[in-house]
């Protein structure tokens, strides 16, 4: 227990050489010291410059090389520089749902998958770990980032108890232990999956798909589920109305609305999902996003007439807006509410204006009860975009170096190598944690506002400095 929880329990006990204060327990008679985070420390500019090189795509070996330390060290420092940014961020974060009272937040969501080498029956696999992330459109915030692994617990000691409790012989939703991918369930399901693909000895020892040699990885859905009931605790029930903005991932949309059945109902939670064309290379890109813009542009010459109309029963909205109600206008004001409500969740709305960062884009409104109005929609359809969570996961991979995709060679058949891909897995949530922190709080871009994430939430009057960091406690 804290000193503070039962001061009586324990005694003064003189100060360390450093002059922290130190205190003896009453029961076993154990001593300790309390203090600055930072006073076991013997140099704290390289627990600042390490942190520096970790979210500036630095190897591991090439920090051991630039600051003379040991990789054991190193991982002693990320340890650290998690557990303050967690800390941290949780203190400044329980007034979050203060940022949004009032307001008619948009929240956009996605998963990446992150590659991690493991090392079985000397053969080198490749295991993928999920990182999620939920991001307010306007301040470009990262409300939550996690990572569908549970360093707390082996695959061998969750077969065990799963076992022993007779798991296996029930339905998955009646489990104790449903969470978590025992280790037979996931080499069965790759079987199923990718047996044509990978033989049972690829997938049990080095194949792509397996488990992590140590550490479970949690199923898909409970995963989707998690991560957004963490997102919708952080944010509360201040906000007006809250609209989600989803990657086509199987299961997540269902999710939300689950989890909102309530304030959906109630017309405070709008859920829709946004796919576009991926894969493609930039020069088409860019020509679409040209096109995009022309046609914008030539939209709004031709319906000068419908605009003007559209300008006067709704001043509020934009230019773009009001074309966006001209749009859904003539493709759908002619259905009753619930023939539009099923186009709109099933079909979707082909987005004629192309960008760069979203071609071909489709949304998809699951939530149309027919109570946002047309303008309602209009304001929607125009915001909805994950195109403020890609542009994160494309810093993950440009900042850390265990984020980013593989590299094919040409003298290996043009097989992918993750040369710098962790070998812990536990290195991938604390790296995603200590990235957030870094993204929110330190980040300051270099042209724009000025302003980090959290300074434009309101979270944060100024930047946080590494020394802010390093000594909170």
């Amino acid at each position: 227990m804290s000193i503070s929880l039962s001061p009586s329990s324990y005694s003064s006990f003189g100060r360390t050489a450093k002059g922290d204060p130190r205190y003896q327990c009453k029961a076993c008679k154990k001593t300790f010291s309390t203090g600055k985070p930072t006073r076991r420390h013997k140099s704290t500019d390289d627990t600042g410059a390490i942190l520096k090189c970790l979210v500036n795509k630095v190897p591991l070996s090439s920090i051991c090389e630039i600051h003379d330390v040991s990789l054991k060290q190193i991982h002693s420092k990320v340890d650290f520089l998690y557990r303050q940014a967690v800390a941290f961020s949780h203190e400044r974060e329980k007034r979050l749902d203060a940022c949004f009272a009032g307001r008619n937040p948009v929240f956009t969501t996605d998963i990446q998958t992150i590659l991690v080498n493991w090392a079985v029956k000397k053969r080198r696999g490749s295991i993928p770990l999920l990182h999620m992330a939920t991001v307010h459109k306007f301040s470009q915030f990262v409300v939550a980032a996690t990572v569908d692994y549970d360093a707390d617990v082996s695959p061998e000691d969750l077969e065990s108890v799963m076992t022993n409790c007779g798991d296996f012989d029930l339905p998955r939703s009646m489990r104790k232990n449903a969470r978590l991918w025992s280790a037979t369930e996931y080499q069965g399901s790759l079987m199923r999956s990718q047996g044509a693909r990978f033989s049972k000895d690829d997938i049990a020892t080095a194949g792509k798909l397996r488990l992590p040699g140590h550490g479970s990885r949690v199923r898909g859905d409970a995963f989707k589920f998690a991560h957004m009931m963490h997102v919708k605790k952080l944010i509360g029930e201040r906000f007006r109305t809250a609209n989600y903005c989803l990657d086509d991932e199987a299961g997540l949309a269902a999710a939300v609305c689950a989890l909102n059945v309530e304030n959906i109902k109630s017309g405070r939670v709008n859920v829709a999902e946004i796919s576009f064309r991926k894969g493609m290379i930039n020069d088409d890109r860019q020509a679409l996003a040209t096109q995009g813009r022309a046609a914008l542009t030539n939209a709004i010459a031709a319906e000068e007439t419908n605009m003007a109309r559209v300008k006067t029963e709704f001043p509020h909205l934009s230019d773009f807006q009001a074309i966006t109600l001209i749009l859904l206008w003539k493709n759908y004001r002619n259905l009753s509410a619930a023939d539009r409500a099923a186009k709109l969740a099933n079909l979707g709305v082909p987005w004629p204006f192309h960008t760069k960062s979203e071609p071909y884009k489709f949304i998809r409104l699951k939530t149309d009860l027919d109570d946002m109005g047309w303008d309602g929609l209009a304001k929607f359809f125009a915001n909805a975009t994950i195109h403020p969570v890609d542009a994160y996961f494309n810093l993950a991979r440009r900042r850390v170096t265990g984020f980013e995709r593989g590299i094919p060679t040409a003298t290996n058949d043009k097989r992918i190598w993750h040369a710098y891909s962790y070998y812990n897995p536990e290195m991938v949530p604390k790296m995603a944690a200590i990235l957030r922190f870094y993204y929110n709080y330190m980040l300051v871009p270099r042209d724009g506002d000025s302003k980090t994430p959290a300074m434009r939430l309101g979270l944060a009057k100024g930047k946080i400095y590494v020394r802010d960091l390093l000594a909170y406690s």
